[in-house]
């Protein structure tokens, strides 16, 4: 991955991060939500914390944080760790 080359925290010893995505990618587990995260980008300061503690690889960062919903569970640990609150849940309908 390009942009891991990048970040402060590489190769720090205690930071975890899943470098390839969990099994998720061979099954669409988007459907075991009940919630679904979603990204405020006015609040998101970029500091890649959502991307680096998913843990499945379901947040992909281009200019922004995107978030593949055909691998997010839906754990909302994403949420949690957010330091400024740019991501909140919500209902998720499984619209097509």
């Amino acid at each position: 991955m390009k942009e891991e080359k990048s970040l402060k925290y590489e190769r720090v010893k205690g930071i975890p991060h899943v470098r390839e995505p969990g099994n998720s990618v061979r099954r669409n587990t988007g459907e075991w939500r009940v919630f679904k995260p979603a990204i405020d980008h006015k609040k998101c300061i970029k500091c890649k914390t959502c991307w680096l503690v998913c843990p499945e690889s379901a947040i992909d960062w281009k200019e922004k944080p995107v978030i593949d919903y055909q691998l997010c569970k839906g754990c909302l640990v994403c949420l949690n760790e957010c330091p400024v609150k740019a991501i909140y849940k919500t209902n998720d309908k499984h619209e097509k």
